[in-house]
């Protein structure tokens, strides 16, 4: 006799963790359980583990700027089966660092993935580490395809941190000239196919940056329209330094320090 309790010992209820099921006509499939899991392998290998993502409600937002930031992180995730196939289904958060842009958008790809029912494969993919990987892979052309066709094609894409080598201070880099830096040849060889093939497809992107959008357009305006025009209204732009989370929380410590 099977008791009652059997169902509670397996992770995945459809394939009873055996990563398959069988389909009407006989054959079989691989199931969503073995797709999220090897979803969250990938983000594990950038550090990041999917259990551990801190959630929306732990975002404390302290003023009208951050707390539109969090409520339109919320509506995004309402609303992302009805917009996940219109021209403005991704999510943008610009500007200042320490703001919590990287907290709001990796609890939102989390979220999607760990949705009960339909849950979403999201790819993670830190700007900095990837696009390193995908330049060391450059001359094998198999597996570089393989790690740069993950991001095009994923249904979601997190892209953390976007263009972080060539901001610093809220400002764009400049060279021993005194010019501002831009996107080289290199750079757009890796990042140009990833943005075009998710604007032309209509992929969700969810894009964390320094950039704010008139530095991403002196990087590149092409591919800043592309970005632009698919958050539409889901985006929020940090500017100053009291949005810088974590130096306003060193601040208030040590205002609270008394010194003896």
């Amino acid at each position: 006799m099977t008791s009652p309790h059997t169902a509670d010992k397996y992770k995945c209820n459809i394939c009873k963790d055996v990563g398959w099921v069988q389909n009407g006509d006989g054959t079989w499939s691989r199931c969503k359980c073995y797709e999220k899991e090897c979803i969250e392998r990938l983000w594990a290998n950038f550090g990041v583990k999917v259990a551990d993502v801190k959630k929306l409600n732990e975002y404390k937002p302290y003023d009208d700027r951050t707390a539109q930031a969090k409520n339109k992180a919320i509506q995004y995730l309402r609303t992302f089966d009805k917009i996940i196939n219109t021209n403005e289904n991704s999510f943008g958060l610009f500007g200042q660092a320490g703001s919590g842009k990287t907290h709001i958008i990796v609890a939102i790809g989390a979220a999607l993935l760990r949705r009960e029912k339909d849950p979403v494969p999201v790819v993670y993919m830190p700007y900095l580490e990837a696009i390193r990987e995908l330049k060391a892979n450059s001359m094998d052309d198999e597996y570089y395809a393989k790690l740069s066709g993950r991001y095009c094609t994923a249904k979601v894409l997190i892209i953390d941190d976007l263009f972080k080598d060539k901001i610093k201070n809220g400002k764009l880099m400049q060279d021993k000239y005194g010019h501002n830096v831009a996107l080289n040849e290199a750079d757009m060889k890796h990042i140009y196919p990833i943005l075009n093939y998710r604007y032309i497809n209509h992929l969700p992107t969810l894009i964390s940056t320094e950039c704010t959008p008139q530095t991403l357009m002196e990087l590149d305006e092409a591919l800043a329209g592309r970005i632009l025009e698919r958050c539409g209204s889901n985006m929020v732009v940090f500017q100053g330094e009291e949005y810088n989370f974590r130096m306003r929380k060193f601040v208030e410590a040590a205002a609270n320090t008394e010194v003896s």
